[in-house]
């Protein structure tokens, strides 16, 4: 019998952010072979943004640069091993610190067109917000805010790579 841990948990809180981002199901007969989502998923990693749901492709380069990094961050939460796995608390910090990215870009456009408050939040934004507060709200102790300055004229992984490095031994799946 399988023990449900913490790892478990990440597990399926990955399988949950793919059926989102993909509009799929995990055993959904529209995936050839009938692979799992996440198996699917993998297999098609080098056009990650063909397996967003239709309706998402749509959005602009930067929501879809964004939904890409959330399914970055739920391909690590399906890593095959647990141990390389990461904490909820650092999927709740990876989250949010897209979202502060897409936020800091935002406040320098809103700067450099003279405005005085930022654009209102998009579907993908609204989406990432709610990615992080479900991903915190199922750990008690407090997600480590933003950590070291961060480059937000780029969608890298850095950010990822920066957070990730002190968490446990597990692999970013950006290199």
């Amino acid at each position: 019998m399988m023990k449900i841990t913490e790892k478990s948990d990440v597990y399926s809180y990955g399988v949950v952010v793919l059926e989102v981002l993909t509009g799929k199901q995990p055993i959904d007969p529209t995936i050839p072979d009938g692979l799992h989502v996440v198996d699917w998923v993998r297999r098609r990693s080098r056009d990650r943004a063909a397996v967003l749901d239709p309706a998402l492709q749509g959005r602009s380069a930067a929501e879809v640069e964004e939904m890409l990094q959330v399914m970055g961050v739920a391909l690590l939460c399906v890593s095959p091993t647990p141990d390389d796995r990461p904490t909820m608390k650092d999927v709740a910090a990876m989250l949010r610190e897209i979202r502060l990215e897409r936020e800091d870009v935002a406040n320098v456009d809103v700067l450099l067109k003279g405005g005085s408050s930022p654009p209102p939040h998009h579907a993908a934004a609204a989406a990432t917000a709610t990615a992080a507060k479900l991903a915190s709200s199922s750990t008690s102790s407090t997600p480590p805010y933003r950590q070291g300055p961060s480059n937000s004229n780029s969608c890298s992984s850095s950010s990822f790579s920066a957070i990730y490095s002190s968490s446990n031994k597990a692999k970013s799946p950006f290199g």
